[in-house]
This record gives structure tokens, C-alpha cells and sequence, in this order.
């Protein structure tokens, strides 16, 4: 190959990287910066509410187990075959108070009076004798003995067999009591308005004193009691020894699938006593008329049975010039964070008051017309910007 023709093969392919490369630094020297755009940082988006100072009554919350009020065994006190027994002496049948439960076969009881009426009548008629007898005797001693002052001789008199009579007449009218008590107590009575929790008797059953063969649960008022902290006791009122007046007001709520009821009670004493396990006090709440049977409720009204579990929402005292806001704007260490007049964050120390499921109470650390944050904000810190949600 020629010189020409090879210097033509080494020449060309480096003219056309020198002239590239000379285009390339042109365009690249003659291309004008893009403009530099500044943005303005708009915030992070929060949701707020403006603090107001208001009066608040504390309303104590709690949860309990209602039990009858009274409860009480029936333990027949003479022994006997049932002769009959009461309609409502089932379980969960109501009765009322002085209604006859059930009847003991009688007829060994009111013997037993007859006699003890006729063991009286002869007891009157002896004394009445001795008595006659004595009179008489005392008249023949003054006649016999007129200028004698030597006392008379008490058998002479008969004093001793008066006061034997007298006795025999006072024990057998005891014994005619005894017999009437009882003739009485073959009938089983109801003490109180109520309902039964359970029975084991039939008619024809012999039974003995002292056998449980009933027990019975009051119906006109439900207790129930509430485990409270220790520091919760000082928003209410509960009654002292010996007080009579009722103590604060309370709601007693139970949900039994989509439907919620509602009863009224209020504080009747406490326990007295701390839990040592939970350092809790229990409140003691009345309800009454547990099952609606005073005000003739319809059939499928839910009853405050005993044994339920029920929410108790208790009134308490009521505070003054405080701040509510909800458990959400509440952060750590007692604070809230605050949007300023400049739309920075501003963590601020609070006071307080009371902790409730859904809110809490604040006295101090907030002023009226504060924008509180209600969001929350990952790494929050002072002074970071923020914008309110519309």
C-alpha cells in the first residue's frame, strides 16, 4: 500500500475526533444555566381546636357485678310433712312480702295448742281455788287470833301454794304462746318483695328444723359494687357512718346485643376497705327496682339480674374554670403541643386535674383561644412549622 493512502486511513478518523470534540466544548460553553427555584416549606398539615376555659362536673367511671340487696335461707323452725306449696316457689318466680310460700301439715300444732289452752284453764282454776282457800284461811286466823301479835305461819295462809299456782298458771301460758308461735310458723312466709334463687322442696316432703330448703333474693333494690382508685374517691360523695341522705347520683348501663339500657342509682356507702392487691376501694351503688316490677314493665324488658356486669358512670363534683381537651392533644410528660401566631410548634407544661377514658382536665399550662394540636406528629420538636387543616 502507499504512503498516500495510508496516511489518508490515519489522518481522517483523527480530524473527525478533533472536530467532534471542538463541537461539543462550543455547545457546551455557549448553554445557559437553569434558573435556581427557591420553594417556600408550607408546614406539616395538623388538625386543631381552640382551648376554652369552662365549668365541668367529673363524671367517675367503673365497672361492677349487681347482687341482690337482701338474700336470705329459708330454714323452717318446726318439723312436718309439706301440705302445700306456693305457685311462685320456683326458681326465678317472684312473690311478695308476707305471701305464704308453703304450708306444713298443721294438725299435730293445733292439738298441741288445745292442750296447752286446756293445761291453761286448769292452771286459772287452781290459782282461783288457792286463792279462795288463802282469803279464807286468812279470816279464820285474825278471828282465832285477835290479841296475838305472833306472825302467822305462810303455809297457814297458804302463801306458798299461792305462789306455786301462780307460776304453774304463768308456765302454762307460756306454753300456750309457745304452741300458738308454733301453729304459726307452719305457714312459710315471705320476708320481703323478692324472687327465688333456688329450692329443694316438694309437696309430701318431710321436713326437719334447720334445713335449707329455699333461698331467696330481694327484688326492690340491686347493689353493685364498683372497685374505684383511691384518688377517684374524692370527686364523689358517699354517705358516712350513720348518714341517711344518698350519696352522688349515678347511671348504671348494660348493652344485650344492638339495644342499650339504662338504670338510676346512687351511692350508698364504700367497703371501708382497700384491696390490698389492687389498692382499689369499692363504692357500693342502690339501684331500685332492679326488674321493673313497680312501674308493670312489658315482657322483654331487660332486668338488672343479679350476676350481670354492667358500666357505671358516677356524678361527680363540679370544677371550675378548667380546660377539657381530648385524650389525643395529650403527650408526654404532661404537655400539649401549642400552634403559635407564627405557625410554629410550642410544647407547652400542663397541670392536670383529672385523666378520664376519653378526655382530660387541665388547669393550668393553657389560655383561652390556644390553638391545640390535636395530630400527632413523628419527631416533633420546637419550633417546627405547621399549617391547619381547613
Amino acid at each position: 500500500m502507499s504512503k498516500k493512502k495510508t496516511f489518508i486511513k490515519i489522518a481522517i478518523p483523527i480530524i473527525i475526533i478533533v472536530l467532534g470534540v471542538f463541537i461539543m466544548r462550543t455547545m457546551i460553553s455557549s448553554r445557559q444555566a437553569p434558573a435556581r427555584e427557591v420553594r417556600d416549606d408550607p408546614g406539616i398539615l395538623v388538625e386543631v381546636l381552640r382551648a376554652e376555659r369552662q365549668d365541668i362536673r367529673v363524671t367517675v367511671r367503673g365497672t361492677g357485678t349487681v347482687e341482690a340487696s337482701q338474700e336470705v335461707s329459708i330454714i323452717p323452725q318446726v318439723s312436718g310433712k309439706v301440705a302445700s306449696i306456693s305457685p311462685s316457689l320456683v326458681v326465678g318466680g317472684f312473690f311478695k312480702k308476707d305471701e305464704t310460700l308453703f304450708e306444713i301439715e298443721d294438725i299435730d300444732y293445733r292439738l298441741a295448742r288445745e292442750q296447752a289452752e286446756s293445761a291453761r284453764a286448769r292452771a286459772e282454776y287452781d290459782l282461783a281455788t288457792i286463792e279462795s282457800q288463802a282469803r279464807i284461811a286468812r279470816t279464820e286466823w285474825e278471828q282465832l287470833n285477835r290479841n296475838d301479835s305472833t306472825p302467822p305461819n305462810p303455809l297457814v295462809l297458804y302463801e306458798p301454794q299461792l305462789r306455786s299456782a301462780r307460776a304453774a298458771l304463768s308456765s302454762a301460758s307460756a306454753q300456750l304462746e309457745q304452741a300458738g308461735i308454733n301453729l304459726e310458723r307452719t305457714k312459710i312466709k315471705a320476708p320481703f318483695n323478692g324472687r327465688i334463687k333456688s329450692e329443694n322442696i316438694d309437696p309430701g316432703q318431710f321436713i326437719q328444723p334447720g334445713s335449707i330448703v329455699a333461698v331467696l333474693s330481694g327484688s326492690d333494690t340491686a347493689e353493685i359494687a364498683v372497685p374505684l382508685p383511691i384518688d377517684e374517691l374524692r370527686w364523689i360523695s358517699v354517705p358516712g357512718y350513720g348518714e341517711r341522705q344518698n350519696g352522688a347520683e349515678a347511671s348504671v348501663h348494660m348493652d344485650i346485643g344492638d339495644e342499650s339500657y339504662e338504670w338510676k342509682g346512687h351511692v350508698v356507702r364504700s367497703s371501708g376497705e382497700i384491696d390490698t392487691s389492687t389498692r382499689m376501694m369499692k363504692i357500693i351503688l342502690e339501684v331500685n327496682d332492679p326488674y321493673g316490677l313497680k312501674q308493670n314493665k312489658k315482657s322483654g324488658y331487660a332486668a338488672l339480674a343479679s350476676g350481670a356486669f354492667v358500666d357505671v358512670h358516677i356524678k361527680g363534683k363540679e370544677i371550675n374554670d378548667v380546660f377539657v381537651i381530648p385524650r389525643s392533644a395529650f403527650r408526654d410528660n404532661a404537655t400539649v403541643w401549642i400552634m403559635d401566631n407564627e405557625h410554629m410548634l410550642k410544647i407547652n407544661k400542663v397541670d392536670v386535674i383529672k385523666i378520664e377514658r376519653e378526655t382530660v382536665i387541665i388547669g393550668k399550662g393553657l389560655e383561652d383561644g390556644d390553638t391545640v394540636i390535636m395530630t400527632n406528629i413523628s419527631g416533633a420538636a420546637e419550633g417546627m412549622k405547621l399549617r391547619m387543616k381547613k
